[in-house]
């Protein structure tokens, strides 16, 4: 639950790696933001997948950057399969055991934990790539700012979501949830959906629709 942003594409041409990756690694050092490279050789196929631990073994086949532009983020991952296309360690695992479809498959980060600013700045950020080196590159921004541009409607968004979060993160640490020793996940879920989805009971206002 958070504004995440999702995005997926395809480096237009391999030779751009490096410069890409020497790019968003200079903005990352000037601004004081972690960094993480990989630089797997791709003629190895890779062989990566997920541990019962959650831990990703074996070899991921994966080359470039991600950055951590705030603490309460998620990183920007920008790393590339052999074919070009934008990966994380976790979907390139899932796309080798067949969870996911190769093409289709899309990386996301949540932003909804650090302030609008960082959002605004990795939006800019992705239309910057965008236009430099991944042409068909597409963005889902569940705030909309990709495609309007509003920061007002993003900054509503994402209030809106810490409230609803703070009310449910209030009414577990009241004890009303119960014991859940012994229930089943669909047990839970259900025990969940009847204490939180209730929005007279969450007394907050429905969320408001976007303007058409």
């Amino acid at each position: 639950m958070g504004v995440s942003i999702h995005y997926r594409g395809r480096i237009d041409s391999a030779a751009l790696l490096p410069s890409l990756r020497e790019e968003v690694a200079d903005i990352a050092h000037s601004m004081g933001w972690p960094s993480t490279t990989l630089d797997d050789d791709w003629s190895i196929s890779p062989d990566a997948n997920l541990a019962t631990d959650g831990r990703i073994q074996g070899h991921l086949g994966l080359k470039g950057i991600q950055i951590t532009p705030h603490p309460d983020s998620e990183p920007l991952v920008l790393f590339f399969d052999r074919d070009g296309y934008i990966r994380s360690p976790v979907t390139m695992a899932l796309i080798l055991d067949g969870t996911l479809q190769p093409k289709t498959a899309w990386v996301s980060m949540k932003t909804q934990f650090a302030a609008p600013d960082t959002h605004v700045w990795v939006i800019g950020l992705l239309k910057y790539l965008k236009k430099r080196y991944i042409s068909n590159l597409e963005v889902s921004d569940e705030s909309g700012y990709w495609d309007t541009g509003d920061r007002r409607k993003l900054e509503e968004s994402m209030a809106f979501l810490n409230s609803k979060l703070n009310q449910l993160s209030a009414k577990i640490s009241s004890g009303r949830i119960g014991d859940l020793t012994g229930l089943t996940a669909d047990q839970i879920a259900s025990r969940l959906e009847h204490l939180f989805l209730n929005d007279e009971e969450l007394g907050v206002e429905k969320r408001p629709e976007r303007d058409k």
